[in-house]
């Protein structure tokens, strides 16, 4: 038999590249078969297998390949490339790119991969050295210059990070990913003045994608320029006329500002010029319904069908705005067949199982709840509509789920050291939190109504006050999380782990008769309300006005459950609660704003 020829691979070898794997499987398993065992066939299959997503099959192909020849430094890199994406494999990659490297000296690309690995370990003194050795072959390139980056970002250091990136702007200045990554390292240290710089200089330099126009847009909104981060948002749906992400957050943004435009007029415009542009259609769907525009949407539905868009998105679209405008039976058909076509898709099935519950059919929507937890265990709004449909059906397991006496937990935060009082304390954040609030309206997919939220997540800025006031929260939030109970298999409870993280922090102004319409939150595990100001017929009012209260759905399922739980705002009180469970405010009257910031907390090992 002839010997296996370079030649006879590369066909294959191309249709990996181009996303073809069952075709080069199918050739792989010929040559396998005239081949048996050959190093080369083997590496390919384990890299078929690797693009399906088959790891387990990729690691064995792979080390069948490196017991069939040891030397081959490729090989050992891609399989550290695999082992790297693995749980708990980081130190067996770090163990394959060092073969790869030792093979071949002069492997650049292993020598980076090195470096990224070992920094992801904690070897700093070990990364810096492959970097070095990365640095001599490539000749300190701006890939160099990244890659010291990522690894003093990673090890903490954000001097010499920022270091590595001016020395790479001095061998290379018209490098654009270098100019991102210093725009992108002083937004994350909340220098918005020089990110704001260094995004306009990649933009002038000719980067014209949505993430810079974003991030420039924000860094100009927290510098007090709106009509420069309108401007700028004005260009990008302009320069990316086709990019639903854009259209939908200049939208809001004008929306925020209420600067007399209509928000929708720029999408409106550029849904005609590309009918077939799914993005489109859907950035403004999700728009109209966060106004409750339901009409608009199945218009805009009839007009999308003319093109003979039927994705999955738009049928889920008019399936929720069916049920939302009470056509019960004509949304129940559009949500049978999204479920036939993808029976294991959790947003459809959810949605649907919302739509249930509305309808009458607690039961079904238990049911599909439950399969979604099957594959996702921790889907926060599955355990949400779960222990709803429960409540509904009478069962028990609702109140193991919400246990508003237990789950509810009131907490005096604290003033730090150097203020008189806790009062005195709270007047001070107030005053640094007004100054955050710079629009006009609350966001369009918020909770919030007639209110303002602030940009971002709070505690990334350089205010003393603010960190202040983290390190408050994190005290009491620390010292309530140490009385949950010992419950491994609980969805709440036995997620506790010895640290926390906050997952997103932001302060809410509401004016009078603002309000939360009652919701959840999707991405937490504790979620929170904590008072910094209240009017004074909220703090000394007999009734419940402007109170919190859980265990109510959405006003929008028109369930009737009463609230199990309402607790009276206190300046400096922190109420924390399963990030899964309903909350909102009640509305209140008054000259004066109410006050809060609010964060959602997740557990770390």
């Amino acid at each position: 038999m002839a010997p296996l020829q370079p030649a006879q691979l590369q066909p294959i070898i191309g249709m990996l590249q181009q996303g073809q794997v069952a075709q080069a499987e199918q050739m792989l398993r010929q040559l396998t078969a005239m081949h048996p065992g050959h190093p080369d066939v083997l590496h390919l299959l384990a890299m078929a297998a690797k693009q399906k997503g088959d790891a387990e099959n990729a690691e064995r192909y792979f080390k069948e390949s490196l017991k069939a020849e040891p030397s081959q430094p490729a090989v050992h890199a891609n399989y550290a490339n695999l082992l790297s994406g693995l749980n708990g494999r980081e130190q067996d990659a770090v163990a394959s790119y060092r073969k790869a490297v030792e093979l071949e000296p002069n492997f650049a690309t292993g020598w980076y991969n090195l470096a990224l690995m070992l920094s992801e370990v904690g070897s700093l003194a070990d990364a810096l050295d492959a970097a070095k050795r990365h640095e001599k072959l490539t000749q300190g390139n701006a890939t160099n210059a990244e890659l010291f980056y990522l690894i003093h970002d990673r090890a903490g250091d954000k001097a010499a990070a920022l270091n590595a990136l001016e020395v790479g702007l001095k061998r290379e200045p018209q490098n654009l990913r270098l100019w991102t990554l210093k725009a992108n390292h002083h937004r994350g240290e909340a220098d918005f003045d020089l990110a704001a710089e260094a995004y306009d200089r990649a933009r002038a330099g000719g980067l014209r994608d949505a993430d810079t126009y974003q991030n420039l847009a924000e860094a100009y909104y927290e510098l007090k320029q709106l009509d420069k981060a309108i401007a700028v948002l004005n260009e990008a749906v302009s320069a990316i006329p086709g990019s639903g992400e854009l259209h939908y957050i200049r939208a809001k943004f004008l929306w925020e500002a209420q600067t007399g435009e209509d928000h929708l007029a720029a999408l409106k415009a550029a849904i005609p010029q590309q009918p077939n542009n799914i993005g489109l259609w859907g950035a403004y769907f999700d728009l109209l319904s966060h106004q409750g525009r339901y009409e608009d949407i199945m218009k805009g539905l009839s007009e999308a069908y003319r093109f003979n868009i039927r994705a999955p998105r738009m049928s889920l679209a008019e399936a929720v705005t069916l049920s939302s405008l009470g056509q019960m039976e004509e949304a129940t058909a559009v949500f049978e067949r999204l479920l036939a076509h993808d029976p294991r898709h959790a947003s459809p099935k959810l949605a649907f199982a919302e739509h249930l519950m509305k309808a009458g059919d607690a039961e079904r929507a238990e049911g599909l709840c439950a399969e979604v937890l099957v594959d996702d265990p921790g889907n926060q709004k599955a355990w949400t509509f779960r222990g709803t449909a429960w409540q509904l059906l009478g069962d028990e397991r609702a109140d193991w789920l919400f246990d508003f006496d237990r789950m509810v937990n009131p907490i005096d935060v604290q003033a730090p050291d150097g203020y008189a009082s806790r009062d005195a304390f709270f007047i001070e954040v107030r005053k640094e939190l007004e100054a955050l609030h710079r629009m006009q309206s609350h966001p369009l997919d918020q909770s919030l109504r007639g209110g303002t939220q602030t940009n971002g997540f709070l505690f990334r800025l350089k205010n003393p006050v603010l960190k202040a006031l983290q390190m408050q929260i994190r005290l009491a939030v620390e010292s309530v999380v140490a009385t949950f109970p010992d419950e491994p298999d609980h969805p709440f409870w036995g997620r506790r782990s010895r640290g926390i993280d906050f997952s997103g922090a932001w302060s809410v102004w509401l004016r009078s008769q603002g309000y939360h319409t009652n919701h959840f939150h999707s991405q937490g595990w504790l979620s929170s309300a904590l008072y910094i100001a209240l009017p004074e017929e909220v703090r000394s009012g007999t009734g419940t006005d402007g109170h919190i209260q859980f265990g109510v759905p959405t006003a929008e399922m028109g369930l009737n459950l009463p609230p199990r739980r309402i607790v009276k705002p206190e300046v400096g009180k922190l109420v924390l609660f399963p990030s899964y469970m309903w909350h909102g405010t009640i509305p209140f009257s008054s000259d004066e704003p109410r006050m809060t910031v609010a964060f959602d907390v997740v557990p770390t090992s």
